[in-house]
Formats: C-alpha cells, structure tokens, sequence
C-alpha cells in the first residue's frame, strides 16, 4: 500500500490519545490511578504490615516516630489496536482508499508511539499475526516499510476476522474499513459485543472514496464487484439513480453510526477527498 511522507506527520508531535479503557501491564508514560513506582511522588500513606520496607520515609519516622510509605504515580502504557481491511475493495478510487488507510494507520500510530503507548496493527488477511510497531519516536519508519509490503486483495469477513486477531484485554481498537463486505450491517452488533467483553473502545473508521460520496455524472456505466469480478451490473446513471444511490448511501453510513454510537461506540466517516488532519482531529476530539 502506498503511504504518507513521515515529514507531514512532524505536526502531529504534540498531540496524544487518551486511552480510557484499562492499561496494560507494561512500563509506559500515561498515568495511571494505580499506586507504584516511578519519576514522580504521589503522596504519603500510613505503614501496613506487609508493605515494602524500602519505601519507608526513614526521615519522617525521625520525627514523628511513625511510619510512612511514599506513595508514586505508577506510569503504564496504553494499547492501541489498529485492524485493517485489505480487501481489493479498499484498492478503488482517484486517491485509493487503501492509500488514506495506510496514511491514518501512520498518524495514529506515531500519536501513539510518541506517547510510549503499545501500537499493533493487523493485516485481517492474515488475523492471527499482529505486527507490533517499535516504541519511540522513531517506530513509524519500520511501520511505514511493513504497510507498503502489503497487497489489498479478495474479501474479508470483518466478523470472522476480528475475533481471530484480539487476543488480549483493554485499550483502544480502530477497524479501518469501507464497511462494504456484504453482511457487515447484520454483524456490527456482535463485533461491537466482542469489543466490550474485550474490554476494549471501539473506533469505526469507514473510509471511502470522493467517488462513491460524490456521484454526479450521469451515462451508462459497467459496475464490477471489485471482490469477485464475476458479478457486474451495467446500470444507466440519471439523476433520479444517482439520487436513489445516494439516499441508499447515507441510510447504510447512518445506521453504522448510530449502532456504534448507541453502544458508546465511535464513529467517523473519512473520504479519500479529506485531508489527513480532519480525520486526526475528530479521533483526538473522541478520545
């Protein structure tokens, strides 16, 4: 898949992902309510037996005569889960949906890494290998040569891979997608479920082309299922067709938005046409 320049996301530096779900278990730099041990003093507490004798503030029972555990904000890493799709449907458009894929798979990847947070991205071709980018500042290149060895290609079943490719609990998951496989609208439901039991908040990305939001020419046209090229349509597109078409579009688009939304669910429609940042900033604004 083809990707971004990694200069345009420089911008992106100050920005981080607030993670609301539960935090791995891995050292990190979100904080966490949890008591432990790190850079920065939390606060005092009263001895309980059992407790670390090394956290004793000495210097306290000196004057007090008591003990006191020094208490520290204990600092772990969230995780951010990134599913794509890469069915040959995602190879359409002037701009492929592929291409903006892979630019928001970069973006949110290198919020993410900056932020010390634990990034993996799946290829739901192939759901049980996750790629886990490298921590730091620097991960995005690595990431960046990993999405570009990728070749969208035949279907996939969103509801059959995703169960496949979660395998562990709490974070943020975002499913990059056009959402046109068929039987998505009847599934959505129980990958929302999956989601929950997973502990895990769920960011519905659908991205589609200028064109598919945007039909307004009218001839006959030659439609193939770009998934099973088998199947054509040959349809004349007049302006009540295209009208059909679109209040058909919009209806599709408004029930998966409101079934993640009635679920505390995310939603955001991303089309080839936008730039990067729109779509950036309305996930930052979720988050």
């Amino acid at each position: 898949m083809q990707t971004i320049d990694l200069r345009e996301l420089e911008h992106l530096r100050q920005f981080k992902l607030n993670i609301r779900k539960s935090l791995s278990l891995g050292e990190g730099a979100r904080r966490s309510s949890a008591k432990g041990r790190s850079a920065e003093f939390s606060g005092y507490r009263e001895y309980i037996p059992g407790d670390d004798m090394r956290y004793v503030d000495w210097n306290a029972y000196a004057r007090l005569d008591k003990l006191f555990i020094k208490e520290y904000m204990e600092e772990k890493e969230g995780r951010v889960n990134i599913y794509l799709d890469t069915s040959r449907s995602m190879e359409f458009g002037r701009r492929l949906k592929s291409t903006a894929m892979a630019e928001l798979t970069e973006a949110i990847s290198f919020i993410a890494a900056n932020g010390r947070d634990a990034v993996y991205v799946t290829d739901l071709q192939k759901p049980l290998q996750s790629y886990r980018v490298p921590s730091g500042p620097g991960a995005v290149p690595f990431l960046k040569k990993w999405l570009e060895n990728i070749e969208p290609q035949g279907s996939i079943n969103l509801s059959e891979a995703l169960p496949l490719s979660i395998r562990t609990r709490g974070g943020t998951g975002f499913i990059l997608s056009d959402f046109m496989d068929e039987g998505f609208e009847e599934a959505q439901e129980s990958i929302i479920r999956l989601f929950k039991q997973c502990g895990m908040q769920a960011f519905f990305i659908q991205i589609l082309s200028e064109e598919e939001l945007d039909i307004d020419d009218s001839g006959n046209y030659q439609f193939i299922d770009s998934e099973n090229e088998s199947r054509d349509v040959r349809v004349t597109l007049d302006r009540r067709t295209i009208n059909s078409y679109k209040a058909a579009l919009d209806e599709y688009i408004n029930k998966i938005k409101m079934k993640a939304s009635v679920s505390g669910e995310h939603y955001i429609l991303c089309s080839t046409g936008d730039p990067l940042q729109k779509t950036i900033y309305e996930i930052l604004k979720m988050t």
